[in-house]
């Protein structure tokens, strides 16, 4: 892409950069300017002799069911995080699919996942061909964080945690002295359940009803943390949230033509605004016995929305628009300024908070010759702020100080993306293309920075000298620019030389390389490889630089129609600069994080005799993590962080009959972790925080499942003979 670039400058004597947004500008110009082009509209296809190759359609019905057991061995929270398989005992495995199609379109659907575990999903549809459907749908997602904390705070579900009688306070973790008898176990993990129900309607030919209601509700046990100044703790925090959706709109659909319109509307709910906790620690001031959290606020969201795409004949073209317009409100009364006795709340009841949101988007894609693809966006988000502005005169600190003044900020903005790509057949053997992007967006009155803008471009090359190779090369860069920055918007206390890494101006450059090779009819190879550089050369503090390389390759052999292999791999690795300072008159530091990823796996499918079908996969997986810190003219010496994950799974099925299959599953992994920051640290080990005890995540575990799965209805056949 460099070379590219420098070639244009030269040529048109420009400057590099003048020439990248040339080439920027190109792609988008292309894609855009089809539209007006006009030719002789092709004829429609005739379908009057068309057949039906699936005909006559199923009807009857066909059902299935599987019962038993899985048996986890040495399961625990870090196993079970997403599955809910997080003890060493028994769990019930059993799931459910069926279908029914009468004669007249009537039909009706289930398939039931995982019914025994938290992690447990399923729909059941009911309809008319071609008339109506109606599904109900169930998803259940457990997230099983730490089994291996403590905490002497008790009552996470009321919105207030307590400390035991019989505390006695002290300066330091150390010399509480009620703390290792006032210790139980915490156990973090919360459960999150939606319920969905959906459905369409063909009104008429062409036009069709449709909606969708959801609830969402999670519940369970979190974390937080809090401070009394330069005191910190961490405490358990209720989750329980409800989130209550609804969709509903028409659609309309032609030959060349289709529109929809529809209203959408989200109301959230958390049943435990605050949270309410003792203060372990002596009081700073005399009342300074408690603190209290804001958790996060109700609100809702309201939208109206239209689209519709346009199949023109004219060179083959598609054009698509959009429009949206909505409003999300929050209007959650405040807390007191403290809860020290006798303290005041602001003059103003609620925030009062209201975004008004809108997003137009018009899209074209275009063949104007048969060598030549043309594609093209450009899309407006506003996002306006009409939240009323708010003064505090005396901002309280930890619930104790009084502060200086402070106004709320306005978060409004407006945000203009044009992206256009043009891709055409060169040779027989080779495709090229180049594209890019434009983001502007300009922010309210009151923010750090008033506006950024970002523009990407790129060229590609699709590169088939055999029929059975395929080479594909993409190379780019990037460049962010903004305003100047007034660092009196930032908020109390935050540094006037860090910037926000997505406002901060960035330098971005980007390699990619994939292969594809079919070596025999049975042997396959693919080949991925990144490169990217992400470069803050105006940033004096905070995010300097990020560097991103990966690979991947997969290598798959499938030498008989019932038996195949493969093998891949993948490496990947970070790196991220950063500078900081401590106090005004200190010397910066700085500090290099370096992350690397491997994984290797392998795997094979075969089916024996009819009856025999054999799955096994086996995964290797490391990762290594360093920091190298330079503070003060020292290099502080921490120790690598490191993951590592070996796996391995089988599934056996054994087809008994044509109705009975025996299931056998055993899976077997072991996964280990060491973070410095956790190993080692109990709540007592910092002087100055009271923490849970986190220990790394870590499992060795033995998985067995058995079931005996069923089938019933018309069309069973029966395994042919060995």
């Amino acid at each position: 892409m460099k070379t590219w670039i420098r070639h244009l400058a030269r040529s048109l004597r420009l400057a590099p950069a003048t020439a990248l947004r040339l080439a920027q500008g190109a792609a988008l110009a292309a894609a855009l300017l089809c539209a007006a082009a006009a030719a002789a509209a092709e004829p429609a296809a005739d379908t009057s002799n068309w057949k039906c190759e699936q005909c006559p359609f199923f009807a009857g019905y066909d059902a299935g069911a599987e019962l038993g057991a899985l048996v986890a061995s040495g399961a625990n929270a870090s196993f079970g995080r997403y599955t809910g398989i997080d003890r060493g005992h028994g769990y019930v495995d059993a799931a459910a699919q069926g279908a029914w199609h009468g004669a007249d379109g009537n039909y009706a659907r289930y398939d039931l996942e995982r019914l025994g575990l938290a992690a447990r999903d399923g729909t059941i549809e009911l309809g008319r061909d071609g008339s109506y459907a109606l599904t109900l749908g169930y998803d259940g997602q457990p997230t099983r964080l730490y089994d291996s904390t403590v905490t002497p705070y008790r009552g996470a579900g009321g919105g207030s945690v307590t400390l035991p009688a019989g505390w006695v306070a002290a300066g330091t973790t150390g010399t509480m002295s009620a703390l290792g008898t006032s210790l139980a176990p915490l156990r973090l993990e919360y459960d999150r359940r939606t319920a969905v129900l959906t459905g369409h309607y063909v009104a008429a030919p062409g036009w069709t009803l449709y909606g969708e209601l959801s609830r969402q509700e999670k519940d369970g046990t979190g974390l937080i943390g809090a401070s009394f100044l330069t005191q910190a703790i961490e405490l358990p925090r209720p989750i329980d949230y409800v989130t209550t959706a609804v969709e509903a709109g028409v659609r309309w659909s032609g030959r060349l033509t289709s529109l929809r319109v529809g209203y959408s509307g989200s109301w959230f709910q958390d049943h435990g605004n605050t949270l309410s906790f003792a203060n372990p620690y002596p009081p700073i001031v005399p009342g300074a016995t408690a603190g209290r959290l804001a958790l996060p606020p109700d609100n809702n969201l309201q939208q109206l929305s239209a689209s519709g795409e346009w199949r023109l004949p004219q060179w083959t073209t598609t054009l698509s628009v959009a429009a949206s317009v909505g409003r999300l409100r929050q209007d959650q009364a405040f807390l007191p300024l403290s809860t020290l006795p006798g303290a005041g709340g602001l003059a103003e009841s609620s925030l009062g908070g209201e975004l008004r949101l809108s997003h137009y988007a018009l899209g074209l894609a275009s063949r104007p010759v048969a060598k030549l693809y043309l594609r093209g966006t450009a899309s407006y988000d506003g996002r306006d702020d009409r939240t009323p502005s708010l003064t505090v005169p005396s901002y309280i600190v930890t619930d104790t100080f009084p502060g200086g003044a402070a106004t709320s900020v306005r978060y409004g903005q407006d945000r203009t993306r044009l992206e256009g790509s043009a891709d055409y057949g060169l040779m027989r053997w080779l495709r090229v293309g180049v594209g890019g992007s434009y983001k502007d967006v300009h922010y309210a009155p009151g923010q750090a920075v008033t506006w950024t803008d970002d523009g990407q471009g790129f060229a590609r090359a699709v590169i088939t000298p055999r029929s059975d190779l395929t080479l594909t090369l993409k190379g780019g860069g990037a460049t962010r620019k903004a305003s100047g920055f007034d660092a009196a918007a930032l908020p109390a206390n935050e540094s006037p030389l860090i910037r926000a890494y997505n406002v901060a101006p960035r330098d971005r450059r980007f390699y990619s390389l994939s292969a594809s090779w079919s070596i025999s009819p049975t042997l396959t190879w693919s080949l991925e490889g990144f490169a990217a550089n992400d470069d803050y050369r105006l940033s004096a503090l905070g995010l300097s630089s990020v560097h991103e390389r990966r690979g991947a390759t997969t290598l798959s052999w499938a030498p008989q129609e019932r038996l195949s292999l493969y093998l891949d791999g993948g490496y990947q690795r970070l790196s991220s600069l950063q500078y900081g300072y401590t106090g005004a008159v200190t010397a910066p530091w700085q500090s290099v994080d370096r992350e690397r990823f491997w994984n290797l796996g392998a795997g094979v499918h075969a089916v024996f005799a009819q009856r025999w079908d054999l799955t096994l996969d086996y995964v290797h997986a490391p990762s290594y993590g360093s920091n190298d810190t330079l503070a003060g003219g020292l290099a502080p010496s921490f120790p690598e962080n490191t993951t590592k994950l070996d796996a391995v799974r089988l599934d056996l099925r054994y087809r008994w009959s044509g109705a009975l299959t025996l299931h056998v599953r055993y899976a077997y992994e072991k996964y280990d972790s060491s973070d410095w920051a956790f190993l080692g640290v109990g709540p007592a080990t910092i002087a100055n925080l009271l923490t849970v005890g986190r220990s790394p995540w870590a499992h060795d575990v033995n998985l067995v499942g058995l079931t005996v799965q069923y089938r019933f209805g018309t069309g069973v056949a029966a395994p042919k003979s060995d």
